[in-house]
């Protein structure tokens, strides 16, 4: 492109010599002046546009993504809100469980509570029914009987009356089963010559020998030989046996 530089500018030789040829190259050098400004105005104007475009995508994309963002903002508020919504329902249907679940224990709590009342307050017939049918124990018919020996209790067997005879065999037999004191009971065992004998004091058993038959006095007198062995009994009931034979 030709500029104002490129066209030679000849000097006046004559002022008024040359005034068409200048005023051309004049005219050619303004016309070059204004192609050139107006190729730099196109230029710029080229670059403000293709500026302005880039700046108009730049602010639709933002526009663009500001949309996403806020679609994506409204979607997760969405989501947070149905989340909400769900875990309000969850702890709802929670409670009413426990609720349920609590309802229930108390009530079976209660029933149990009223039960063991009612069978605390009711008295309970089987301790006693076993307690009843079952044999009690047996108590020691001679005083400090576990602490003597079986001669010692052998010793004092002659003098006891049948009844506590009976007594002791029974009592021997659930306890130590001592052969020497159940042999004796059983040798001393037998019926008193009369009900009550064994009761009767020495003057009570003579008047009994004298006022009764020999036969008597016969039961009398080895009845008394096996057990007290009293000798005004038995002298006694010898005199009325001897008597009645001779």
């Amino acid at each position: 492109m030709a500029t104002a530089f490129d066209t030679p500018v000849l000097p006046f030789a004559d002022p008024f010599a040359a005034l068409e040829t200048q005023i051309e190259a004049s005219t050619r050098a303004i016309n070059a002046s204004a192609e050139l400004y107006t190729h730099v105005l196109n230029t710029q104007a080229a670059a403000t546009r293709a500026f302005l475009e880039a700046c108009s995508g730049l602010g639709a994309q933002a526009v663009q993504a500001a949309q996403i963002g806020s679609q994506r903002t409204a979607e997760t508020t969405e989501r947070a809100a149905e989340t909400t919504e769900r875990a309000a329902e969850t702890a709802a249907r929670t409670t009413r469980t426990a609720a349920r679940a609590t309802s229930r224990a108390t009530k079976r709590t209660t029933r149990r509570a009223a039960s063991t009342t009612r069978r605390a307050a009711k008295p309970d017939a089987k301790p006693a029914a076993r307690a009843a049918a079952a044999p009690a124990a047996p108590t020691a018919p001679i005083s400090g009987y576990d602490g003597l020996t079986a001669e010692e209790i052998v010793a004092k067997l002659p003098e006891q009356p049948q009844t506590t005879l009976a007594e002791i065999a029974t009592y021997e037999q659930a306890k130590q089963k001592r052969a020497t004191v159940l042999q004796r009971i059983a040798a001393l065992t037998g019926p008193e010559p009369a009900p009550g004998y064994d009761a009767l004091t020495a003057d009570e058993a003579q008047k009994l020998i004298t006022s009764g038959s020999p036969t008597l006095a016969a039961s009398v007198r080895d009845y008394e030989r096996r057990h007290k062995d009293r000798a005004s009994v038995i002298e006694a009931a010898v005199r009325h046996a001897d008597a009645d034979a001779s």
